[in-house]
């Protein structure tokens, strides 16, 4: 497969769900350290409120994800939630009306998701949030020559090492800034949720 196309995605999609499902207690462990613990409980509502929402029905990819960020948001109770929601927005506006998407568009995607997100929020890569694992992995695949499973395992571990370097960073936002230089030794779970999503699209291609 050198392209996703839109039924792809919807079934990316899915696989997210299932992975916020089975992942659900270890987001709220690492939720519980130095938020409200309810980080697993969201994204598993929320990845779960696309697969029933009216996105499904949507023909356009553009459209899709920005309905699937809507159902996300509207479904999960955390700021989570509502940053994923400005990402797929910010990304799918990157994307325009394009019908397929290779490794680079994805990347494309991905990054324009993260602009989105510093630029609502001020945040910034090194701060302990979704955008270390998010970035790293947009940067690999805006830079990848190899076709498109393996750009995407490249991805993948990009976001894992990613995630893995938040646990010597220090929060600045949400709850878990209140805990200053306390938060430095945990692995952050924006940064994780932004690991499964790329574990996700990994282990979906390897099995078409």
């Amino acid at each position: 497969m050198d392209k996703l196309k839109l039924q792809n995605i919807k079934e990316i999609f899915a696989k997210i769900s299932s992975t916020m499902d089975d992942n659900k207690d270890l987001l709220v462990e690492l939720d519980s350290k130095a938020g409200d613990g309810d980080l697993g409980i969201s994204m598993s509502a929320g990845f779960r409120a696309v697969i029933n929402s009216d996105a499904m029905e949507k023909n356009n990819i553009r459209k899709f994800l920005m309905s699937a960020g809507m159902a996300v948001n509207e479904a999960s109770p955390s700021s989570l939630g509502t940053i994923i929601f400005i990402g797929m927005i910010g990304g799918a506006k990157r994307l325009g009306d394009i019908e397929e998407i290779d490794a680079r568009d994805a990347g494309n995607f991905f990054l324009g998701s993260a602009e989105a997100v510093m630029e609502k929020t001020g945040s910034k890569p090194s701060e302990k949030t979704i955008l270390d694992s998010i970035i790293p992995a947009a940067q690999s695949l805006i830079n990848s020559e190899k076709d498109l499973l393996e750009s995407f395992a490249d991805a993948y571990e990009a976001a894992r090492q990613g995630m893995l370097a938040t646990k010597e960073m220090k929060a600045v936002h949400g709850r878990a800034a209140y805990y200053q230089e306390k938060s430095i030794g945990f692995q952050d779970g924006g940064a994780t949720v932004g690991m499964l999503i790329f574990e996700s699209i990994y282990k979906y291609l390897q099995n078409q």
